[in-house]
């Protein structure tokens, strides 16, 4: 009998250990970033995962997938096993909105990731090259009235936001306006400084870093009210370009079905990250509002974002 009940104990003892290790993250802890290096994102990435490493006990990998707006970054986390390997790093756009403007992106929002903690939010400004006469964004518009090939808006991925903006300028003004997609906005800025694009939509971050160089000229931005960081810079809502009072988010991800416990985990230690100040200076630094989420709050956040943009997708149709 005394074997019996060893054996048992040891038995029950072994499934706990077993399921305790189940809960645990796997080591190396990879978070895909699905842009191009260089960009607000990827900066961000290198800032959060060395300190998030550090708070698991395991060691991080940043890993760029760039192409298709974020989609092939975005559905390869879609793809991995939900162990607590694989987390997503990425804006509410690709995400949300570019599987509700691209049937073929074979990803869901909602069905196929875990929200496990928003970390920024930020707003999206509208440049032209310092070389463009327009001081102003009725000056634009008058510009390209003038010479219609001038039309164009550089944009570092397509639908969301950028979208929005266009089809605000379009429909205010009646002027005709081309995107012009690129990876990430890294790739987008050159052309835009150099003038090869006669205007460019783009993150606050970069929009800022770039005004702030002399090296392009911000005419509006998105959201209700203006930026700190951009006083006196008008929102498109000042203007008249109705459309455009809305924000983005930076956020964390993983993949449909991860454990609750690795969640909460996870997004404790990312906000324990996002409490430090040195972490909280270089935010600030990047042009980004902090915005830290609990788990209950991310997946409030995600389904405000996809309810307003499902019904800007029905609309855009």
């Amino acid at each position: 009998m005394l074997k019996k009940r060893t054996f048992i104990a040891g038995a029950v003892a072994a499934f706990l250990m077993a399921g305790a290790a189940a809960q645990d993250f796997k080591n190396p802890i990879r978070i895909v970033i699905p842009f191009a290096p260089g960009g607000a994102t990827d900066a961000l990435g290198r800032l959060l995962g060395p300190k998030l490493g550090k708070e698991l006990s395991q060691t991080v990998i940043i890993d760029n997938k760039p192409g298709a707006s974020g989609q092939i970054g975005t559905a390869a986390v879609k793809a991995a096993p939900p162990d607590g390997a694989t987390f997503l790093l990425a804006l509410d756009h690709s995400v949300v909105v570019v599987p509700l403007i691209t049937p073929t992106a074979g990803y869901d929002a909602m069905k196929d990731f875990v929200p496990v903690g928003q970390v920024a939010r930020f707003q999206w400004t509208f440049a032209v090259p310092m070389s463009s006469p327009a001081k102003t964004l009725p000056e634009f518009v008058e510009f390209v009235r003038r010479e219609p090939q001038n039309g164009n808006y550089g944009v570092p991925l397509i639908g969301g936001v950028p979208d929005i903006i266009g089809a605000a300028i379009t429909r205010k003004a009646n002027v005709k306006m081309e995107a012009i997609a690129f990876g990430g906005s890294a790739q987008m800025m050159p052309q835009l400084i150099g003038g090869q694009l006669a205007s460019g939509v783009t993150g606050e971050p970069e929009g800022v870093t770039m005004s702030r160089g002399g090296k392009v000229r911000i005419l509006a931005i998105s959201g209700g009210k203006r930026s700190a960081l951009l006083p006196s810079v008008p929102t498109f809502e000042e203007l008249g370009f109705t459309g455009v009072n809305v924000n983005s988010f930076n956020a964390f991800f993983a993949p449909k079905g991860l454990p609750r416990p690795l969640a909460e985990k996870f997004n404790a230690a990312l906000r324990t990250v996002l409490n430090d100040p040195e972490v909280q200076a270089r935010i600030k630094d990047m042009s980004l509002e902090l915005a830290p989420t609990d788990l209950d709050q991310s997946a409030s956040e995600l389904a405000k974002s996809y309810a307003f943009w499902r019904e800007a997708a029905t609309q855009r149709k």
